[in-house]
């Protein structure tokens, strides 16, 4: 049977989102838990989400999507997920947008490029986290590889050696049951992540079933790094 979910009001959470949406998808429940305790949350969107084209060429009437596009996306997700996070129950300087290419995080983490890792290593210096939220070296997505890996590396040169509950997002469990850590939504949870979710409007014009079927009874992470 999969461990309990645990937090204390003590805890310090750092949440990593590959792109606005993530940390509703991934944790929306996890971080109302958390909130609601006392402890002291942070979410980091690596990327804005804006090479999203399919989207934005629906929305927005349009084929080509140039630089000056991409960056009027981006802007719209950032609001998205500020409005995210307040519905979830924090407040909107609990943000950090690195502003990170979308689609590129796997490229800059085989780089190791200089100005990504710090990024991260000055966000978990500052923030000084008991707990990280991460996704899955397993998602099928590559951003999510991508910033995995990224913050392991910046772990390490930080020296740190955190706990981590990875959650995963763009694959199917084959028995969600069998093993990780649950979290059991109670029914204002799942309205709470479901309204989350839904704050990010641009993502749902394509694929709403899909996104709003996240706020289900359970969210399950696997501790990649148990304290």
């Amino acid at each position: 049977m999969p461990s309990s979910f645990t937090l204390s009001p003590q805890d310090r959470v750092l949440v990593f989102a590959p792109h606005p949406d993530d940390e509703a998808l991934g944790c929306g429940g996890l971080i109302q838990q958390a909130v609601a305790l006392g402890a002291q949350v942070r979410v980091v969107f690596q990327t804005d989400g804006d090479n999203n084209p399919w989207p934005q060429r629906y929305v927005e009437q349009r084929w080509t999507i140039d630089a000056s596009c991409r960056q009027r996306w981006g802007a719209r997700r950032r609001l998205e997920a500020v409005r995210s996070l307040q519905t979830l129950g924090l407040q909107a300087d609990a943000a950090s947008f690195f502003g990170l290419p979308d689609q590129g995080l796997t490229r800059l983490s085989q780089q190791k490029d200089a100005r990504t890792l710090d990024l991260h290593v000055t966000e978990l210096q500052t923030f000084r986290p008991t707990l990280l939220v991460v996704p899955s070296r397993d998602d099928n997505h590559p951003d999510h590889v991508g910033s995995y890996d990224l913050i392991q590396e910046a772990m390490h040169r930080a020296g740190m050696d955190l706990p981590q509950w990875a959650y995963l997002i763009h694959r199917r469990w084959f028995c969600p049951e069998a093993a990780g850590l649950t979290l059991q939504l109670t029914l204002r949870q799942k309205a709470r992540k479901l309204a989350a979710i839904e704050c990010h409007e641009t993502q749902l014009f394509l694929s709403s079933s899909r996104f709003c079927a996240y706020a289900r009874d359970l969210e399950i992470f696997i501790p990649s790094n148990p304290a």
